[in-house]
């Protein structure tokens, strides 16, 4: 693109030389041309003075003008021009000639020393250095015009003549004016070319090194910004200037107290100041800088103003801080850290390596690496692990080292190699972590993995493990192998009443005689809980197994002593299953023996017995039957309630009844509760049948109390599991809201069993209950654990006889004394008193006259469906 300015000047010299029929007097065409050339540009300089000294040629009548300014101390290459008017002229001299005289400054710069200007001509007697310049234009004359600058020999203007040239004072004055101009032009260009070259060259210094500059002039409240300075603030490129203010927002709130503080100390000292502080930036990047400042005094020592940089140092501070953090991992990480020249020879280590492996770093320190050795490789092991180093940059496995002390450990080692520029390998880096505690907890584990943790004995995946291979063994040869499952009877209850700790030492003496009084090939495993196996092999017949179990049983007979004051007896029932006889699976004998196990159990415990086909029968009717109890719960019309009135003994007023499930079953017909209550407890329904019973309970009552009849209380069975799981008074408050019951219509019954250990949970559960204003009574009294004081602590406000007692009135004396006994107890407490199962009126008359308040049974009523209850509640007088 054409320079309009460049273009314009050119015009401007073209038109005066082109009036070269009425020349203007030399002192007019000089001002003209000088002031044409005083606003030059350094782009254009070469070509504005090469016109400006073709212009004075013409008016000079000279053939050619060179102008030179010789260097000096701020620039290296002479500044040469040349112009010429005339085709002859120009090919008078090669232009290469002026490039060598500009080359050649000592040959000629004695011609200039004198700085006179003067005409010398071809024939004259010429020195040296005048020869030197007639070879650079030659002609008839040569104009000498030497220029003054920073050194005598500044530079000289010359002109060509192809004729004799004369010059009158007048003109060389004007002429020694007009080179002195050109250089002072010439040089304030080429100054200000070079400060602005400085100037570039700085702002590039500064980006390169992420510097920027600033001049802080307090006396105007500005401070001005090289671009770098404004780029370090994310300011717009034209930046110049800000407000100290504006710059102070900048700063990090955490940093402003203390920048603003040294700021300030800087003023009134004159101190010069260096700071590392942030910067929090519009963009919401945070900066480190390092900031270096001086300050400017006046002549009465007043700062004036400040100057210095700032530098983004974040990337360094962030190096910095993963340097350190580096550091603090090397010297507190638990593992161990080698690094080693490219020979493998020790440069350093961490505290954790001479912790690990007991040398020093003074001791280390130079030796090589290979001391570590364990011997237990060949060279072929380390051959590869140098291979994989050099081929993936890095090794990694578990390997056994020494340590300084002799003692070989485990150590699960990673190698890596560290490269230089040229990609050679410089060192190597080792780090490792001590396996020895590892490898003792893998032993550990194993063992745990196989063995009991409280018995020692082996567990379930062993003793899977044992049995396997013993059918292995006897497959094919005559031998049988026998699988003995032991439970121990009521363990639950020595947990519960004198605690676990108990019940595990009970467990280890158990284990401890069995597995001493068997055989070394004999299995006795724990499978969990009070659950144990035994594994006969090489058996013979059925009478060596029964001897086996005589011995268990006979282990027995003496007492356990486990650490609380007293002797401790317990029972076992055992189930004895038989390979091949009664299964040719571990899956299928471990089944059988389990099935055979709870028959003992279900036959009174204390016992054993041998599997048969009729107990697997048993055990699958029982599961179907829990299978078919839980589609029945989610139905309506399988499950039924049905009540037995509760009747004051003088009045014969129905005042209660108790709600009683049944199982109306669609291809069996009715089952007992005898029959599917323990299927349910088996199955963990128990929870879900209560739910269930108190729910259909509920709604009946609802039903009865909208009707408004006449207030009846109805008892409801709750189980031990539920009553101690939790949930139960929230599903009361429930039900309660959901059928707007009163909570005197409602009486919860609860076995002993549940109040035997006082827990908060049961507490809680009871305190609940209370609340919500549901009555409580103890059923089945007489038959469990209970003592007066669990009685008076649960706040019980009905205790309920026991039919077997109720039943023995009127042929035993104990059972009449026991009766009376309850009835009297719980008079004296405050409790009312039911008695079940009454049948006779003899029964009823000796509860009468022992002033018993109220009866169930067959005498009054067996327990109905819900329309005949409504129908006889009717038909009774309140």
């Amino acid at each position: 693109m054409k320079d309009p300015g460049k273009e314009s000047r050119r015009h401007s010299l073209r038109s005066v030389v082109s009036r070269d029929d009425s020349l203007l007097p030399l002192d007019l065409l000089i001002e003209r041309c000088i002031k044409v050339f005083l606003t030059t540009r350094s782009e254009v300089l070469d070509t504005d003075l090469s016109a400006t000294l073709a212009q004075m040629c013409i008016q000079l009548t000279a053939d050619r003008a060179l102008f030179i300014i010789n260097p000096d101390e701020n620039y290296a290459d002479p500044y040469v021009v040349e112009s010429s008017v005339t085709e002859s002229a120009a090919h008078l001299q090669p232009e290469y000639n002026a490039r060598l005289l500009a080359r050649n400054l000592p040959d000629w710069r004695a011609a200039i020393v004198d700085q006179s200007v003067r005409v010398i001509h071809q024939g004259d007697d010429l020195s040296a250095a005048e020869q030197c310049l007639w070879q650079a234009l030659q002609g008839e004359s040569l104009l000498i015009i030497p220029v003054v600058g920073r050194q005598p020999e500044a530079g000289c203007l010359l002109f060509s003549f192809s004729t004799k040239k004369s010059l009158s004072d007048a003109e060389a004055s004007l002429l020694s004016t007009f080179a002195q101009l050109c250089y002072l032009v010439i040089d304030r260009i080429r100054v200000v070319d070079h400060l602005q070259r400085r100037e570039q060259l700085l702002f590039r210094t500064e980006r390169l090194a992420n510097i920027g500059s600033w001049r802080d002039d307090i006396v105007n409240d500005r401070i001005n910004l090289t671009p770098q300075a404004a780029e370090i603030l994310e300011l717009p490129e034209d930046t110049q200037s800000i407000q100290l203010a504006r710059y102070i927002a900048f700063v990090h709130p955490e940093d402003r107290e203390r920048f603003s503080t040294t700021l300030k100390r800087s003023y009134e000292t004159g101190d010069a100041t260096e700071m590392i502080y942030r910067v929090l930036l519009p963009s919401g990047n945070e900066k480190y800088i390092h900031g270096l400042g001086e300050t400017i005094q006046n002549e009465q020592g007043i700062t004036i103003a400040r100057s210095g940089s700032i530098q983004d140092i974040t990337e360094q501070q962030a190096k910095e801080r993963r340097l350190h953090q580096a550091s603090v991992v090397f010297e507190s990480t638990m593992e161990g850290i080698v690094i080693t020249d490219a020979n493998a020879s020790v440069e350093a280590v961490n505290p954790a390596f001479s912790a690990i492996t007991g040398y020093s770093e003074q001791e280390i320190i130079g030796r090589p690496i290979s001391v570590l050795k364990s011997g237990q490789y060949g060279r072929d092991f380390y051959h590869n692990m140098y291979d994989a180093i050099d081929n993936h940059g890095y090794w990694r496995g578990e390997i056994w080292n020494r340590k300084k002390s002799g003692e070989l450990f485990p150590e699960w080692l990673t190698i890596t190699a560290v490269r230089d520029g040229n990609q050679r390998i410089s060192h190597y880096v080792g780090v490792f972590s001590d396996m020895s505690q590892i490898k003792e907890s893998e032993q550990q584990l194993e063992h745990l993995s196989f063995y009991d943790s409280l018995t020692n004995l082996p567990n379930r995946t062993l003793l899977l493990n044992r049995l396997e291979n013993a059918l292995e063994k006897a497959h094919g040869s005559q031998r049988k192998v026998a699988l003995i499952a032991i439970d121990l009877d009521h363990f639950k209850h020595i947990n519960d009443s004198l605690g676990h700790p108990v019940g595990d030492r009970l467990l280890q003496a158990f284990s401890h005689r069995v597995r001493k009084r068997l055989r070394d090939s004999d299995t006795v495993a724990r499978l969990g809980g009070d659950d144990f196996m035994v594994v006969l092999e090489d058996v013979n017949s059925v009478e060596q197994v029964q001897t086996v179990v005589n011995i268990i049983q006979g282990l027995l007979t003496s007492p356990f002593d486990a650490g609380v004051g007293q002797e401790l007896f317990i029972s076992v029932s055992m189930g004895v299953t038989l390979y091949p006889d009664h299964g040719s699976s571990v899956t299928q004998l471990l089944s059988n023996a389990d099935v055979a196990m709870f028959r003992a159990k279900k036959q009174g415990r204390n016992g054993y017995r041998f599997y048969s086909n009729d107990m697997t029968q048993a055990a699958s009717d029982r599961l179907e039957l829990g299978n078919q109890l839980r589609k029945a719960l989610q139905r309506d019309d399988e499950l039924q309630l049905y009540y037995q009135p509760q009747v004051c003994v003088n009045t014969g007023k129905i005042i209660g009844a108790e709600a009683l499930i049944r199982w109306h079953h669609t291809s069996e017909g009715v089952i007992a509760p005898g029959r599917f209550l323990p299927v349910a407890e088996d199955n963990g329904l128990m929870p879900e049948l209560d739910a269930w019973v108190l729910r259909s309970a509920c709604r009946t009552i609802s039903r009865w109390q909208a009707e408004q009849r006449r207030t009846i209380q109805v008892a409801v069975n709750i189980t031990q599991p539920t009553f101690v799981a939790g949930g139960l008074v929230e599903l009361l408050q429930k039900l309660l809201q959901q059928y707007q019951i009163a909570p005197g219509w409602l009486e919860l019954e609860i076995t002993e069993g549940a109040l035997l250990e006082p827990t908060p949970q049961v507490l809680d559960t009871i305190a609940g209950l209370k609340e919500l204003g549901v009555a409580l009574a103890v059923d089945d009294f007489g038959t469990g654990y209970s003592s007066l004081a669990y009685l008076h602590r649960y706040r019980v406000d009905k205790l309920k006889i026991d039919r077997s007692f109720v039943n023995s009135i009127e042929d035993q004396d104990e059972g009449r004394v026991i009766t009376t006994t309850i009835i009297h107890m719980a008079k004296g407490l405050g409790l009312d008193v039911l008695a079940e199962g009454v049948e006779t009126e003899q029964q009823l008359e000796f509860l009468r006259q022992n002033q018993c308040e109220t009866y169930q049974g067959f005498l009054f009523s067996q327990p109905l469906p819900v329309d005949k209850m409504e129908a006889l509640m009717a038909k009774v007088p309140s």
